[in-house]
């Protein structure tokens, strides 16, 4: 397991192996009451659950092949785009390899992180505040994304001057 590599607003590329015991993720061994609890729902999802996320529970479901990215290779660094959502508006600009501002959103003196990674034609976009996207496909100047929340949404990131 390899995790995002900005989680919490600090830099960590760390990686770590786990074990699977019975119906229980372990990661550490010496801590057994710190391993989750994964608890089928369907043939393609789990949750998680355990001390770690109190009376909450994570939901992983398996990733559809529709929303493999299928264009050609396109960089995100140096763009702004501007992504509508519901009655909100968000101008997003990534500055850099590692670094993105938001009109919608800052982190006083902090800066926003962003990862791209694309895993077995699965193109998604890690960042700070937003839950991950799907870069499913790029024509012209608009991307279009989809994120998983409670249900799925589809999103289309216009490139702007």
């Amino acid at each position: 397991i390899q995790r995002y590599k900005y989680a919490f607003f600090y830099e960590d590329i760390s990686s770590f192996k786990f074990k699977l015991k019975g119906n229980k993720f372990v990661v550490d061994e010496a801590e057994p009451y710190l391993s989750d609890i994964i608890e089928p729902i369907t043939k393609d999802s789990f949750q998680l659950s355990g001390f770690s996320y109190g009376n909450s529970k994570l939901v992983y479901k398996k990733l559809d092949d529709s929303l493999k990215n299928n264009s050609a290779d396109f960089k995100l660094t140096g763009n702004k785009y501007i992504r509508n959502f519901k009655k909100w508006t968000d101008t997003i600009h990534f500055v850099n390899e590692s670094v993105y501002t938001s009109s919608g959103w800052s982190m006083e003196n902090s800066e926003l992180k962003w990862e791209r990674i694309n895993y077995n034609g699965f193109d998604i976009l890690f960042t700070d505040i937003y839950i991950p996207f799907i870069l499913k496909k790029k024509v012209g100047n608009k991307i279009y994304v989809t994120t998983f929340d409670k249900k799925k949404e589809d999103y289309i990131l216009e490139e702007i001057e």
